[in-house]
């Protein structure tokens, strides 16, 4: 019975030799796999409007900035009012930069009851938060008489806004609202 135990066990030693050897020694079978990059998306798709050389919708790639959107659209034309936007600012997606023509910055005229200045009217094609009446700001789209008196409460009690991001600190106003509105505030401080 030892000596079959013993020949068993040599068979089995035997074929596991025999299987280890053709395993290193035999080809590889098969194809290599080739991995291949995700297709990137274009980039940014924004309108450019206004006092450009070119309105028109461009693709920008990732990381561009507003003064890059102009620049596609041939660039800002002479009577382009660039002051009026942050150029640094990063582009979104679907976003829509207008350039402005030059208008007539207002000029203040004193008060000779008080000591602060009120706004000589402007042709501004824009509407200056910081000393717009109650009428002005609900000419705004989204904005009605009760957004209007909390906007003008909040500059009242809290100072001057700098910029379109200051609004969403005025309850009930959303970032949907600061899309409609966007094309149409300047926020402008008259010393």
């Amino acid at each position: 019975m030892k000596a079959a135990l013993h020949i068993v066990i040599g068979v089995l030693f035997g074929l596991l030799s025999a299987g280890l050897v053709l395993l290193l020694t035999s080809q590889p079978r098969g194809h290599a796999i080739t991995l291949t990059a995700h297709p990137t998306p274009a980039g940014l798709v924004v309108y450019v409007s206004g006092a450009v050389q070119a309105s028109g919708v461009y693709t920008m790639p990732y990381g561009s900035r507003v003064q890059d959107a102009i620049r596609a659209a041939g660039g800002a034309r002479t009577e382009a009012y660039l002051a009026s936007l942050n150029l640094a600012a990063p582009l979104r997606d679907g976003q829509h930069i207008f350039v402005p023509n030059t208008f007539a910055t207002p000029t203040p005229t004193p008060d000779k009851t008080a000591f602060t200045y009120t706004p000589t009217p402007t042709q501004s094609p824009f509407i200056n938060v910081n000393y717009a009446t109650q009428e002005e700001l609900e000419s705004l789209p989204g904005i009605g008489a009760v957004l209007a008196k909390r906007i003008i409460a909040y500059r009242t009690r809290n100072g001057f806004f700098h910029s379109l991001q200051d609004l969403l600190k005025v309850y009930g106003i959303k970032p949907q609202t600061l899309q409609l509105i966007e094309p149409y505030v300047s926020f402008e401080i008259i010393p």
